[in-house]
């Protein structure tokens, strides 16, 4: 690689003209109460912050699209934690404690939520209670915004994009794209979307370009990550030119920082 990539800013931009931006610090400075009920010890740290900014900003304005970034942040938040909870602390049991109390909160956080915003028009919360809920109700609506032309902000494009990959995949590639476009200099980026085109890649065993979105996923702080399957795989293909992927994942990251996102051409 030609440099450390650095992690992408856990920062909200407030709404009104003329705010500053806050970070995770500064948040929980302000408004401790969005903070102490999620336990701070060194696991789940990224999902935490991104659930505390995200808290903070339906607080400040509880708008259908900022409950959906919540909702979504909660679950990811609480996928970390049922796997944190399960890791006995040796010598401090509050902490495992601490861990299932946290658990908890988000799965009470997700259900609060979800009923708030069962009879929501917003897209992305037509996805959410048609993929977790099956309400077919909510699909019908999915499909109507999506062909009038709603879906225009990354969440909602990837949204899009989930929904047609048991359709289309490569559009659902091409959709996922098309969502990176639409970020803005200094946006925080749903990594979701790297992996989620690492894996399709992989599938469609267009391995450069999967090892290309696994590395972007890495440096944007993804863990656990199978590049050995991936360079596995490889061999028994044609080889991958390490050097080029890891020069065009640069681009990448670069282009992402500055808003200015290309897709690779391989």
């Amino acid at each position: 690689m030609q440099k450390p990539w650095p992690l992408l800013p856990l920062l909200f931009m407030l709404g009104a003209c003329g705010e500053k931006e806050l970070n995770i610090t500064q948040v929980c400075q302000e408004k401790p109460g969005l903070c102490t009920d999620l336990v701070e010890d060194g696991h789940c740290r990224i999902e935490r912050s991104e659930t505390i900014l995200a808290r903070y900003g339906e607080q400040k304005l509880p708008s259908d699209a900022n409950k959906y970034r919540l909702l979504l942040d909660f679950e990811k938040y609480s996928k970390c934690m049922e796997l944190a909870k399960g890791i006995e602390h040796i010598k401090l049991k509050e902490k495992t404690t601490a861990r299932v109390n946290s658990y908890m909160v988000s799965l009470n956080e997700i259900k609060r939520l979800t009923e708030e915003t069962r009879t929501s028009e917003y897209p992305g919360l037509l996805y959410y209670h048609w993929s977790r809920h099956q309400s077919q109700e909510h699909l019908e609506k999915f499909e109507r915004a999506a062909k009038a032309g709603e879906l225009n902000t990354p969440d909602l494009k990837f949204a899009l994009a989930r929904y047609y990959i048991e359709k289309d995949k490569k559009l659902a590639i091409q959709t996922m794209l098309d969502a990176l476009k639409l970020y803005k200099a200094g946006d925080v980026v749903d990594t979701d979307i790297y992996t989620s085109l690492t894996t399709l890649y992989f599938k469609q065993n267009q391995l450069a370009e999967s090892y290309h979105w696994a590395l972007v996923a890495q440096e944007s702080g993804v863990e656990r990550i199978e590049f050995d399957l991936i360079l596995k795989s490889a061999k028994d293909s044609s080889a991958l030119d390490k050097d080029k992927i890891e020069t065009l994942a640069d681009q990448t990251v670069a282009g992402l920082e500055a808003g200015q996102f290309k897709p690779p051409v391989f």
